[in-house]
């Protein structure tokens, strides 16, 4: 577990601010000066990019967890933030946050700890857009997220939220899942997928052939 509320000091909690969001309003934008990290209290994130009038999607922020981090040492944000739904969040001053780190040896390792997280999960997320096949995407991405011993992914996202990740349209996706439900190959209810023992074996197959492919 990484960085929490609780482990900023007194003073720093004492300065911070709570902010409540519609869906779809945004909190900050990209090139704005970078003032706040912020922190999700509830709700959900989508951090994006505009790219020649394209919005990119880089990845979703669930309650429990910062964002904005990486502008603690940058003058601007480089992304845009946007509530996917009505979302409460936290803005703690990033001087103050910065001049703890600099004191705070405990604070520092926690940080870390979840900047190294942040790395790690952003990885395997493009890692998985960059997989040419939507349907060998939707099949890495369903592996990831199972618990070993189980066939049944539990979906803690809405699909649209799940094909932005993936790269997809969410129309994309639903075809896709009723095709893969068509074939037999996945039971789909409303928040869970489960995945034929067939499609279960080809993937540990693959996984023994390409052991450097995460799960």
């Amino acid at each position: 577990m990484g960085l929490t509320l609780t482990d900023l000091p007194t003073g720093i909690r004492q300065q911070t601010t709570r902010r409540q969001l519609s869906g779809g309003q945004i909190l900050i934008q990209q090139g704005e000066p970078a003032e706040y990290i912020f922190w999700v209290i509830s709700g959900r994130m989508r951090l994006v990019t505009f790219v020649d009038d394209q919005m990119i999607t880089h990845y979703f922020v669930e309650a429990d967890e910062f964002f904005s981090e990486g502008s603690l040492y940058f003058a601007s944000y480089g992304c845009t933030a946007i509530a996917e739904m009505p979302t409460d969040v936290v803005a703690i001053p990033k001087d103050a946050f910065a001049d703890a780190l600099r004191t705070n040896t405990a604070l520092s390792e926690r940080y870390l700890e979840t900047l190294t997280h942040r790395f790690q999960s952003v990885k395997t997320l493009l890692g998985l857009r960059g997989i040419p096949s939507a349907r060998d995407r939707l099949r890495h991405y369903l592996m990831q997220r199972l618990a070993p011993g189980q066939s049944t992914v539990v979906l803690e996202k809405p699909l649209k939220a799940i094909a932005s990740e993936l790269a997809l349209t969410p129309e994309s996706l639903s075809r896709l899942l009723a095709r893969l439900q068509t074939e037999g190959v996945i039971t789909r209810k409303q928040r869970s997928i489960s995945l034929s023992g067939e499609w279960l074996e080809d993937m540990s197959e693959y996984y023994k052939l390409n052991p450097d492919q995460e799960i």
